[in-house]
């Protein structure tokens, strides 16, 4: 009951900020509206606290104007079960699963529906971090499918944060959006656990830079969260 009213009560306050957003440009590589109008071929990936930012444009931009059936992979968590329910509100099915719990199942649940024509949505830092910490799932997944990996995100110019693991940012009414999508990101096929981890870096760093983020404020950030969650934890003195 209290995951329905949560979700029942974050869908209707995005609903009504996004009829007020303006989306002012979007930004599409010319490689990219190839694969976006081929209606197949590739993988999505968003950082996690870009989820508020982009769930409508996501909808609207792939789903609605090129026809594709986008599936999000949401964590088997709670919070996992609050982002199902507020993302099937608008307009797409989530996968469940996550790196902790029913990933490899999960991922294989993917590749096959790639292989189907399906677009692959993954947030690779969620569900739970740290910030800007990619985890090796979509590179897999990519390298399993041969698929090119776009990653997007937006830039608002009015927002709040939430002090979430991720302090995920929260547009305002009224606010103007402005949306950027990468050139493909090609992952070759890997063999052994160090090619993972070369490839997870590369796209970590890929996904970092397309955003305007440095290392060294992912890696502030990080410590920020990390300090946060220390003192919340610690002991309340009398």
């Amino acid at each position: 009951m209290k995951i329905a009213i949560s979700s029942f009560i974050a869908t209707s306050i995005l609903k009504i900020i996004y009829i007020t957003v303006r989306w002012t440009k979007i930004h599409i590589p010319k490689k990219t509206e190839e694969l976006l109008l081929q209606k197949k071929g590739f993988v999505l990936a968003l950082w996690h606290n870009q989820i508020p930012f982009v769930i409508d444009f996501t909808y609207k931009f792939y789903v609605k104007r090129y026809g594709l059936e986008v599936i999000p992979m949401a964590s088997q968590s709670k919070d996992g079960e609050l982002a199902t329910r507020v993302i099937s509100h608008f307009g797409m099915k989530p996968k469940r699963g996550s790196s902790k719990r029913g990933g490899a199942s999960a991922l294989r649940a993917l590749v096959n529906d790639a292989k189907k024509g399906s677009i692959s949505l993954i947030t690779p830092d969620g569900p739970t971090g740290p910030v800007y910490t990619l985890k090796p799932g979509i590179i897999q997944l990519a390298s399993m499918t041969g698929f090119p990996i776009l990653s997007y995100y937006a830039k608002y110019d009015h927002y709040s944060i939430v002090q979430s693991w991720d302090r995920t940012p929260v547009p305002k009414l009224f606010s103007k959006a402005e949306f950027f999508i990468s050139e493909p990101f090609y992952v070759p096929k890997l063999n052994g656990e160090e090619e993972l981890e070369v490839w997870r870096k590369k796209l970590e760093t890929f996904m970092l830079d397309q955003a305007g983020i440095t290392w060294q404020e992912a890696e502030n950030l990080r410590e920020e969260v990390r300090l946060a969650q220390e003192a919340k934890s610690k002991p309340k003195k009398n």
